[in-house]
């Protein structure tokens, strides 16, 4: 196998990722943004609470198909490589975490670094060697 295809599993990986079946779930079930009810959070749990047991364990079954999924791609064009395997199912948690397809998401992670780099600014035995 040539490294592209590696790199390939690790894109669509990250795309599998980006797919938000909390998000679709509320789209097709009820015609709502899942996002703007419960918690916020576009995740089993709030699916869980804003559509019930049914399309919560749905969800929180699909986002783990996921991840399965990634691994299989990564092994069949990785040929074999436990790293290729490995890296398109982290590259499925990072789009999970970082979707490709929402903005918000985006931006919520953005206050958290920065939240945390400022901090972590502020803390000189934490980290000495960043700078001021």
């Amino acid at each position: 196998m040539t490294p592209v295809w590696g790199w390939v599993s690790i894109v669509i990986g990250y795309l599998l990722g980006s797919i938000s079946f909390s998000f679709l779930a509320g789209k097709w079930l009820k015609g709502i943004d899942i996002r703007q009810h419960g918690s916020g959070n576009a995740g089993a749990t709030n699916t869980l609470r804003v559509l019930g047991k049914g399309p919560g364990i749905a969800v929180l079954l699909l986002d783990m198909l996921k991840g399965i999924a990634a691994v299989w791609i990564g092994y069949a064009l990785g040929g074999g490589d436990p790293l290729v395997q490995v890296l398109a199912g982290m590259s499925v948690i990072v789009g999970h975490n970082w979707p490709v397809f929402s903005a918000s998401a985006a931006a919520k992670e953005l206050q958290r670094r920065s939240a945390l780099w400022q901090r972590l600014r502020s803390c000189r035995r934490c980290t000495p060697a960043l700078p001021r």
